[in-house]
């Protein structure tokens, strides 16, 4: 019998000798034949070999839940927050129910298929728990392949990075013909943007109750900036008025800085006259700081912000609002409509390539008139961008200064002409309180203190939008 290194027999069992990648010993028994132990020998140093290892080769394959909690969560430190937290609503609301409890050796091919079909007859979430709309549409195709898509990575991440399987069972399936087709689907997939007269309409609505989200929208829609990077704006490092430049560097997701969302996502961005004006205005009353926020503490999602743009377009009759992340396409058209070149606007709105732009707008630049301006606000207001801007200057003025101008309530105290103590404060505010003494009736007390002028503005009604004229 030919001998081989690292095999050798003790009684009547085979046993192999190596080390393994860190130059640790390894013995183990491996049965009674000896051309069994030398395979397992040659199959343990092709292991060490390719870096694997180590890693699980026998016993009860986890679940998908455990391979979660034990080795995919605390290990991806590669994704953004934003992604991650898109990755574990799929997560909770769709794979685990479906595959959770399963182990990983039970995820076939043909159980995938089986969720697949599930998923193309079942309709989408309903927003009203109590009256669901029975007519809601079905999941779309893209919906179902960004499921199953998570699920091959993760059996691909299972097998390649930590051995528990073999392979993937589902390598190639997103090119296979096992979506439902969205030919059912009637679904409007061009560019949704406001005409000129609907966008000066809503921002004039805004300039007049609530002109810093104005503001915000006015720079959204003329410098293109998606969200989190519209809210990341610092005021000394990012706003280069000798240059007429806006540097995107940053973005914010739930208040955490972070690089923005592709690698040419980072770029500047040219300054219109009515957006210079804007941050010079902001870099006069603020010289460092976030553009958009008043104290050191940025904007969060926008949540409210984003609410008060579409009752603006509501209020102006705009049939079909578009969301704020619509304000890019805006952006995209105006710059269509002003005759600049294709190469220019993907450089402006940090595409990936000017390919990009004319495969998602090409239709605009057959069909949307082309007016050859110096700027692309010109576009929205030729001579009005001044009265505009000079109507939400105003107005956050106005607002001011009716912060400052103490009222006759707090002017005159309870015996003269004196400011009221806060002693006598709580002795007129107590009357007005007729619930009995506990948490709830403290926080409906203090909010009966309300500042007369704050309580006298809450009830103003709103005054009808005027338009541009």
């Amino acid at each position: 019998m030919r001998s081989y290194p690292g095999v050798y027999r003790r009684g009547q069992v085979w046993w192999i000798d190596y080390r393994d990648q860190f130059g640790r010993r390894h013995r183990e028994p491996v049965g009674g034949n000896h051309q069994q132990a030398v395979r397992a020998r040659a199959m343990r140093l092709a292991e060490i070999e390719a870096g694997k290892f180590g890693l699980r080769r026998s016993g009860k394959p986890p679940t998908l839940r455990e391979f979660l909690d034990r080795h995919w969560k605390p290990d991806a430190i590669h994704l953004k927050p934003a992604t991650l937290e898109g990755y574990e609503k799929l997560l909770r609301n769709h794979l685990l129910p479906a595959f959770g409890d399963l182990p990983l050796t039970a995820i076939t091919r043909a159980t995938v298929r089986r969720f697949i079909a599930t998923k193309s007859r079942e309709q989408r979430h309903s927003y009203s728990k109590q009256n669901p709309n029975p007519n809601r549409p079905f999941r779309a195709q893209k919906s179902i392949k960004n499921m199953v898509a998570l699920l091959s990575a993760l059996l691909e991440s299972a097998a390649s990075d930590y051995g528990l399987i073999e392979s993937t069972p589902l390598r190639g399936i997103l090119r296979r013909k096992y979506f439902p087709t969205d030919a059912h689907q009637s679904r409007d997939r061009r560019v949704r943007f406001l005409e000129p007269e609907q966008f000066r309409q809503a921002v004039l609505w805004l300039a007049e109750r609530v002109p810093t989200v104005a503001e915000m929208v006015i720079v959204a829609a003329l410098a293109g900036l998606r969200w989190g990077e519209l809210v990341g704006l610092r005021v000394e490092e990012d706003i280069d008025f000798r240059r007429n430049k806006i540097r995107v560097s940053r973005a914010l997701y739930r208040r955490v800085p972070q690089t923005p969302k592709t690698s040419r996502s980072v770029g500047d961005v040219d300054m219109c006259p009515t957006v210079r004006r804007i941050f010079q205005k902001i870099a006069d009353a603020r010289p460092t700081g976030w553009a958009f926020s008043s104290n050191d503490t940025p904007i969060g999602n926008g949540t409210w912000i984003k609410r008060q743009w579409r009752k603006a377009q509501v209020a102006v009759g705009v049939t079909r609002p578009i969301s704020w992340h619509d304000l890019r396409h805006e952006f995209v058209c105006l710059l269509i409509a002003a005759g600049r070149h294709p190469k220019y606007i993907a450089k402006q709105a940090r595409h990936y390539s000017a390919g990009f732009t004319l495969d998602r707008y090409g239709d605009l630049f057959e069909t949307m008139p082309e007016s050859h301006v110096e700027w692309w606000d010109d576009l929205l207001w030729p001579s009005e961008a001044r009265t505009v801007l000079d109507t939400i200057w105003a107005q956050k003025n106005e607002t001011r200064a009716e912060a400052r101008v103490p009222s006759e309530s707090q002017l005159v105290g309870e015996g003269g002409f004196e400011p009221p103590t806060s002693a006598s404060r709580t002795l007129r505010a107590k009357p007005s309180c007729a619930t009995p003494r506990g948490r709830h009736s403290t926080t409906r007390c203090i909010g009966q203190q309300r500042d007369p002028v704050t309580a006298r503005a809450w009830a103003q009604p709103s005054a009808p939008a005027r338009g541009l004229g």
